[in-house]
């Protein structure tokens, strides 16, 4: 007989059950019962957060995975210790890992550390081609400027010095010519000379800013040894920075430059104790003291020198002449010439004390120079282009300072060039600061240069005396070197003399002693008046209406 009953337990006779199956024993039992509990106990904490399981949530969104953080995995790894058999609870979680961010389409090159590289074969030949445009500048700025003689340049090219009669064979066209080269060879020294200071970029920037000026282009066209005297001091400088890392003889080269310059032009005079200052600071860096004994021979030689040439050949004249003119207003005009330039050499000083290096070149090795030294050189560099200004506004004397103030900015525009590099930046980041500088100076040396330029125009009043002068007589003019220059031919320098006004005009007239009388006058003066031993020959009036010139007047002895 066969009885079943589910809750009852029993079962067919003769078939054996495994009645553990259905009791286990207590000690299982108590952990089933432990387990549940604790179950229990973390369903009550997943309602406030489950890692897992999504349906603790139900009407909330569905919750991502996270990996559990060091105090949540201290509170589910707490050990059980209800019973003897204690095991450790560790959750089940994944951690979800980021998706990788996608591959760019295109990869930027590495950027090098410069462009231009350092003293190799490009650069060299990049700051070639800048400089020869930076030259032909220069020529174009000196070449639209024409016309006759300046008295000054007739005089020269009449002298008898043995320079001046070599030059005077080429003739008027031909000293200009001579007097362009030596300026464009005068330009290339400074950037040679600046780069060996600092860089290449401040040798074109100062090359640059020198071939604009007022000064540089003016004298390109003037028929005299001032570029000569330019050439001279900037052969100079250049060798001092040429041999300031060799031994202090080797200065002794640049000594017969320094020498001449002054007997070109005695406005280099003033310059003289500047270079030997330069022989000192250019050195000191690699010599330490021994710059002073470089200083020292520099200085002896070249006033050796330059006594020997005054015994063979007289003190140049000119230097120490006093005038009456306005020491007010010849700062104003100096000003006015070479503040643009100077402005920007105090600002490239001010750069260099603070910073020797510009930082675009980490490779650059050696010791950077002390900021003593490097105060030193942009203070002696700065004020060197005061020195003619002020020596002039002291004697009152502005005699051809338009020029002379080219000589001090010679020392002044390498620092001027380090500024203007300076303020680009490193790369050339603001290259616009340049070509704002270059731009205003270049607009400001043209109007000045044509504003100053203005020769006297001669042409008619020498073509009306041609016809009237001979080799006899004695001739009265306002500009007798240009009458003597152009008429060479046809009579000699002794035959001309300068013509005075007022009461020793009229005792000349009344003389009677010359044959030709030629005034730029724009009314009769007095003593021509209604003249009987004269007569009008020609009223002759400039063909440049605006230049401010007074027209020719010519009387003929009766």
């Amino acid at each position: 007989m066969t009885t079943q009953q589910q809750d009852g337990g029993w079962s067919e006779p003769g078939q054996q059950q495994d009645w553990q199956q259905h009791y286990p024993p207590y000690t299982e039992q108590q952990q089933n019962y432990d387990e549940q509990q604790f179950h229990g106990q973390q369903q009550a904490y997943g309602q406030q957060q489950t890692y897992g399981d999504p349906q603790a949530y139900g009407h909330q969104q569905p919750h991502i995975p996270q990996q559990p953080t060091a105090a949540e995995q201290q509170y589910y790894a707490r050990p059980y210790t209800g019973g003897s058999d204690a095991e450790y609870y560790v959750p089940q979680y994944t951690v979800v890992e980021p998706e990788p961010e996608p591959e760019p389409e295109y990869v930027l090159p590495e950027v090098p550390v410069s462009a231009w590289s350092v003293d190799n074969s490009r650069s060299a030949w990049i700051s070639r081609g800048v400089l020869i445009l930076i030259l032909l500048v220069q020529a174009g700025l000196s070449f639209r400027l024409d016309g006759s003689a300046f008295p000054q340049e007739a005089k020269f090219l009449l002298s008898d010095g043995e320079l001046s009669g070599l030059v005077s064979q080429l003739g008027l066209a031909g000293a200009r010519a001579l007097s362009l080269a030596w300026a464009l060879g005068a330009t290339a020294l400074l950037f040679g000379a600046t780069r060996l200071l600092f860089n290449s970029r401040a040798g074109l920037a100062a090359a640059a800013m020198y071939s604009v000026l007022e000064s540089t282009a003016f004298t390109g066209r003037y028929a005299s040894l001032h570029s000569l005297s330019l050439f001279l001091l900037a052969a100079t400088l250049w060798l001092l920075a040429r041999t300031r890392q060799s031994s202090p003889a080797a200065v002794l080269v640049a000594a017969p430059f320094a020498a001449l310059a002054p007997f070109a032009a005695y406005s280099a005079a003033l310059y003289l104790p500047t270079l030997t200052v330069l022989a000192v600071l250019t050195a000191y860096r690699f010599r330490g003291a021994g710059a002073f004994v470089r200083g020292a021979l520099f200085g002896v030689a070249t006033g050796a020198l330059c006594f020997v040439g005054v015994q063979v050949a007289g003190s140049p004249s000119g230097w120490n002449v006093q005038g009456t003119d306005s020491a007010l207003h010849l700062l104003e005009e100096s000003a006015q010439w070479g503040g643009v330039v100077l402005l920007v050499a105090v600002i490239g000083a001010i750069g260099f004390v603070r910073r020797a290096r510009m930082g675009e070149m980490p490779w650059a090795e050696g010791s950077a120079p002390g900021a003593v030294r490097r105060s030193l050189l942009g203070l002696t560099m700065c004020a060197t282009a005061l020195l003619a200004p002020l020596y002039q506004a002291w004697l009152g004397n502005g005699s051809s300072l338009y020029v002379h103030v080219g000589f001090g900015l010679l020392f002044a525009v390498p620092m001027a060039g380090l500024g203007v590099s300076r303020m680009m930046g490193a790369h050339f980041r603001y290259p616009q600061i340049g070509i704002m500088i270059y731009v205003a100076a270049l607009v400001i040396g043209m109007a000045q240069t044509r504003e100053l330029y203005r020769p006297p125009d001669s042409a008619a009043m020498i073509g009306a005396l041609r016809e009237v002068v001979d080799a006899k007589g004695s001739y009265l003019t306002d500009d007798p070197e240009i009458s003597a220059y152009y008429l060479r031919a046809h009579t000699e320098p002794g035959q001309w003399h300068q013509a005075e006004r007022g009461a020793a005009l009229a005792t000349e007239v009344k003389k009677g002693s010359y044959d030709v009388i030629a005034l730029r006058s724009s009314s009769v003066p007095e003593a021509l008046r209604g003249n009987a031993d004269y007569r009008l020959l020609a009223v002759l009036r400039p063909s440049d209406k605006d230049g401010g010139q007074q027209p020719y007047r010519i009387w003929v002895k009766r």
